[in-house]
Parts: C-alpha cells; structure tokens; sequence
C-alpha cells in the first residue's frame, strides 16, 4: 500500500491542499507537516488547511506554517485528507473533495474515495506518514524528526499504548539527532482556565453507572469534551463518555482504560453507532472513540445506546450509583 501511496504521488501535479479535521490535534498537525514536507520535496506547490480550527495543544508545533482555516477545495488540483475520513469533521470547508486519504481511524463516510491508506492498525497516522517518506526517499532533518516524534507521541498517550512498530519508527526518529524529551516538551502544555473549568463541571454533573467491574460516567459540557472525557477516566472511570451540545451540532467523546480491552470492548466501533445515532458519524480508536451529528436533542440517546453495547460486551446488567 505504501508503494501504491508514493507512487500515486509522484504523479501528482499542480496545487496540491493537505487538509485535516476540525480542532486539529497534535497528529491531525504533525501528520499534515510531514506530508507538506513530502510534496515539497516532490516539486509540489502545497498548502496546509484545517476545518475551523487547530487545537490548542497543536498551534505549537504549527506555529512555523501557514496553516489555513476553512480554506476552497476548488482552488486545488489534488486534495489530501489525513487523520480522517468523517465529513462532519470537516464541516468548515469550502467545496469539500477528497483525492486521497491517509488514516489510521476505522473508515468513515469519504473512504469511498479510490486512492486511501487506512488502516486501524497503526497508533498513529503521523508513523504513516514518516513511512511514506521514507519509500520516498524524503530527507528528513532534525526539526522535522522531532516533530514527527512528537505527533506519535501525542496519539500513543506519551507512549503508554505504543506498540512495536511505533517504538521502532520513535527510534529511526531519534537517529536523526533527537531526543523523546525534545518531542515531548514540544506538546506538553498546561491546560487552560477554560479546559479546567470544562473538566470540573463535567464531574461535577456526570451520571455513574456500574456494569460488571466497569465503571462507566456520562456528562455534558459547552466545550472541550475530550479533555474533559480523559479528565475522569484520570480521576477513576474505565469508560468516559462526555456531550458538548452546540448551536446546530452535538459532538461525543469517549475515553476507555486498558481495563476495558479485557472485555474485548472497542469504542470506535461503538461510535460508529453512536454517529448513526444523533444523524451524523464516528468512529475513532478502541480507547478514544468520538462522534459528531446534527441532532442535537440525542445525547441522552446516545448515552442510553452506549450503556446497552457495553452491558452487551460484559453479559452484565447495568446498575446506576
């Protein structure tokens, strides 16, 4: 696949977007720079855009690039879309079309498109990225190495749930001169006052549910959901479900412990049903599962659906505390 990937680009010609999802995370970012860095080195005019906003805890490692917001696909002869494949992620753009895709999500509504890389398997889309400028052979410097680290980093929870295949990428990383602690100190933030909050309320309103030896929490909050989702499975919870209930959208998000892989649960298939659910798509991974839809009114819903998968997964009955 990687060799059908390159390949693929090394025909492309023209202005080229490398566009990623809405509040574009650490490897949404690092993923979109090293395929930037890619096409460059092909002779490629390119661009990097984002659907209404990059994450906070990203705008570090982006500061260096014109990263543009909502930007019109027509004004591109090729567009790439990584870390993602769910139209609803990418509400804010302008005559959206896809040419390829690069992610490491379950497929989601665009994966229809011809030319894509998907693959589950891979904690990151950021190490698949670094593998497809490798087959082409891109130089990779000591700021771009660190960068990519970081991205891999970022999405293996700061290597708590890296795999082999991550490990050996982090080490032909560190080969070009880095260290772990330079990439990590590239994404470590302290949250702000309004991630803090976001995260008080939600255990603060959060409803307790007890399925088995799982401990499940539901809350609803304005913003910052996922934050707010690792936030309790921090303070106790096995699986974290948190709303944020917009204007015209409702967004979910999920987190789940190691715990919960015993039980052979995966949240990214169960957010799948969850986007069904309130009109729209999810998806994710098995410890971090999301969905975004148009129904507003469907949280409670959704909650409801999300108890009945997982009593379903463990054989037991679901007991509120």
């Amino acid at each position: 696949m990687i060799r059908q990937i390159a390949k693929e680009l090394k025909n492309y010609s023209g202005n080229v977007l490398v566009l990623t999802h809405h509040n574009a995370d650490i490897d949404a970012i690092a993923s979109s720079i090293g395929m930037f860095h890619c096409l460059k080195e092909l002779g490629l005019k390119v661009d990097i855009g984002v659907s209404e906003s990059v994450s906070r805890t990203a705008k570090r490692i982006s500061k260096d690039y014109d990263v543009k917001t909502n930007p019109d696909c027509r004004k591109y002869d090729k567009i790439i879309l990584v870390e993602t494949s769910v139209p609803e992620q990418l509400k804010g753009v302008k005559n959206l079309k896809v040419d390829m895709i690069i992610d490491h999500h379950l497929p989601g509504k665009l994966a229809d498109v011809e030319v894509k890389w998907i693959d589950p398997s891979f904690k990151s889309t950021t190490q698949m990225i670094y593998l497809i400028l490798r087959e082409l052979d891109v130089p990779v410097d000591k700021n771009l190495a660190r960068l990519l680290a970081a991205g891999i980093i970022a999405d293996t929870k700061y290597l708590r749930i890296a795999d082999v295949s991550s490990l050996e990428t982090i080490i032909e990383l560190m080969k070009k001169g880095i260290t772990i602690e330079d990439s990590m100190g590239m994404i470590a933030m302290k949250p702000d006052i309004s991630e803090v909050v976001a995260c008080l309320r939600a255990a603060k309103r959060l409803e307790m549910y007890r399925v088995g030896d799982l401990i499940l929490v539901f809350s609803k909050v304005a913003s910052h959901e996922a934050a707010a989702a690792r936030s309790l499975v921090r303070i106790g919870s096995d699986i974290a479900v948190v709303a944020a209930i917009k204007e015209k959208e409702l967004r979910i998000s999920s987190r789940g412990n190691s715990k919960i892989l015993g039980y052979n649960i995966d949240l990214s298939e169960i957010f799948k049903e969850v986007g069904e659910a309130i009109d729209g798509s999810g998806g994710g991974h098995d410890l971090a599962g999301s969905a975004n839809g148009k129904n507003i009114k469907a949280a409670d819903n959704a909650f409801r659906l999300i108890l009945k998968q997982i009593s379903e997964k463990t054989c037991k009955k679901v007991k509120k505390l």
